[in-house]
């Protein structure tokens, strides 16, 4: 039984259509098959030629419309019968195989220039290791921002305060002055009452002493005023 199977949709080149098919056709040991791109008007397609026992044509048929590959986008699948040649599957296995790894070639290169970045960047993660052990530690003292920030709204008056130091120390340059001054005030204090006492004595001294020399210089004036005398 040989059958022509044309597969149509937007995307069904450079998805991995042929070497979808030509693996289940293995799979299945069809005898003869053949695989290749067309274009049915603005659409992509991929025709599939298979000559085998009508079980297993039918069997890849089924398998055609039931599964695509992930990339694929058709619309759709069609089955008519065939009546000319169709390469055996070894023969048109082998040189499609080539094919393709002739299209994976330049892309296995680009990976290895892309792997060997990868492990330039890896390089560094027993560094980044290193900086990570310090995490939980950044975040336990992190866990204080909110009181720094609050201590921190005190700033501007403590600013504003420590203005006055330097006329602060210039007044604290005194105190031992002071001190040495204020060292005798308990002394004194202490001797108050024999002071007052000295104080009053002094008075009284002073009172009798006025009223004598008044009475003297009486005395004196009268004498003068019975001898003539001015």
């Amino acid at each position: 039984m040989k059958l022509k199977i044309t597969i149509t949709g937007p995307k069904v080149h450079d998805v991995g259509y042929r070497p979808w098919l030509t693996e289940k056709a293995v799979d299945l040991a069809l005898r003869g098959f053949e695989v290749y791109n067309d274009a049915e008007g603005d659409l992509q397609s991929v025709v599939a030629l298979v000559d085998s026992d009508k079980r297993r044509a039918t069997q890849f048929f089924e398998f055609a419309k039931a599964e695509l590959p992930p990339l694929a986008r058709i619309d759709d699948i069609r089955s008519e019968p065939y009546d000319e040649e169709i390469q055996p599957l070894w023969q048109s296995a082998t040189p499609g195989t080539f094919v393709q790894i002739n299209k994976a070639v330049p892309i296995l290169q680009e990976m290895r220039e892309d792997l060997r970045e990868v492990k330039t960047n890896t390089n560094l993660i027993p560094e980044i290791a290193e900086n990570t052990r310090l995490i939980p530690e950044i975040a336990e003292n992190t866990r204080l921002i909110p009181e720094i920030a609050e201590n921190t709204r005190l700033i501007p008056e403590i600013a504003e305060n420590t203005r006055l130091i330097p006329e602060i120390a210039e007044n604290t340059r005194l105190i031992p002055e002071i001190a040495e001054n204020t060292r005798p005030i308990p002394e004194i204090a202490e001797k108050q009452d024999v002071i007052i006492d000295e104080i009053r004595g002094l008075h009284r001294e002073m009172t009798f002493d006025a009223g004598w020399r008044a009475r003297i210089e009486s005395d004196i004036q009268a004498i003068k005023a019975k001898i003539g005398i001015r």
